[in-house]
């Protein structure tokens, strides 16, 4: 049901999570619909933790949601979200068919979507959803835009094709969208891409008009590495050291004769001090001499007298 009418479902989906935001709301009546419509809003609802039943006869049948005691929120991945890593799991497990035979020189490009770049500011998906669908009327695609601002990730939504298939499809429809896009100023363009949808968020594994990333083998590496200029050998002089060694020397020996230096200062000093304390002691015998004469020669003069 889901694939069937891509922008129906992602409306329901979005009435389920206002139901489910808003506290003050316990029930929800939707409007008459089909009796697939009416399995697919139970099923939505399952997924919620609502409960709900289908009430009065057909051609006014519709569904009335309400909050149990074990509803607690919405979930986390959204149905785009969900579907997309649905139709990851198939295309690993498919099996691998024989294809036709490629050059050995061709690039084959998977590409599994296509990538708006540079969206104007504040792009809703409101406004890029009728251009998309008005350029490719009978292709359904999951809109996400992708954070880092790498632009709006164009995912469609079929799981029956196979990755051929849809890199022709993708080819024939991208001048189309793209036209659409930059005429109505909605981003820079719309490229071709390949996108890894194995998590929650896209990521851009290849796009159209970038390198790819290099192998890690193969001729492409071998001219890579003749490419490298190789660097002419230095043939230093017979009997010349290198600049370090030439540098060190002087350092060193600069090192030793500050030590020389400073231990002649000190010497010096050394010396100094002992000539001053010879000195002093001269001076200091001088005077008790001078002291020891004045002495005796007072107490002369007391005996004469």
């Amino acid at each position: 049901m889901y694939l069937e009418d891509v922008a129906w479902a992602h409306k329901q989906e979005e009435i389920l999570r206002i139901f489910a935001a808003d506290e003050k709301e316990k029930r929800y009546h939707f409007k008459p619909m089909k009796s697939r419509q009416r399995a697919f809003i139970h099923s939505l609802a399952e997924d919620f933790g609502l409960d709900g039943e289908s009430l009065d006869p057909e051609p006014h049948r519709h569904v009335l949601l309400f909050k149990t005691p074990k509803f607690v929120s919405a979930p986390m991945k959204t149905l785009a979200q969900a579907a997309r890593i649905k139709r990851a799991q198939l295309n690993v497990s498919a099996p691998v068919t024989a294809g036709p035979e490629r050059k050995a020189d061709e690039v084959k490009h998977d590409y599994n979507g296509l990538l708006l770049t540079k969206p104007k500011f504040a792009l809703t998906e409101d406004e890029l959803r009728p251009l998309i669908k008005k350029s490719a009327a009978t292709t359904d695609f999951d809109i996400i835009f992708l954070s880092k601002e790498q632009g709006v990730a164009l995912l469609p939504t079929m799981s029956s094709v196979n990755p051929e298939q849809l890199v022709t499809l993708l080819t024939s429809l991208q001048p189309t969208i793209a036209g659409e896009v930059m005429k109505n100023d909605m981003g820079a363009s719309v490229v071709l891409c390949q996108f890894d949808t194995s998590d929650l968020e896209p990521k851009i594994v290849e796009q159209q008009g970038r390198p790819a990333p290099a192998i890690s083998n193969g001729w492409s590496q071998v001219a890579a590495k003749r490419a490298v200029p190789m660097a002419a050998p230095q043939v230093k002089p017979v009997g010349q050291r290198p600049v370090y060694t030439v540098l060190g020397s002087r350092l060193a020996e600069a090192k030793r004769k500050k030590q020389e230096d400073e231990e002649k200062l000190r010497r010096k000093a050394q010396a100094q001090d002992v000539v001053d304390d010879w000195e002093k002691a001269i001076d200091q015998e001088e005077t008790a001499e001078v002291d020891r004469r004045a002495s005796e020669a007072s107490q002369e003069s007391v005996a004469l007298a």
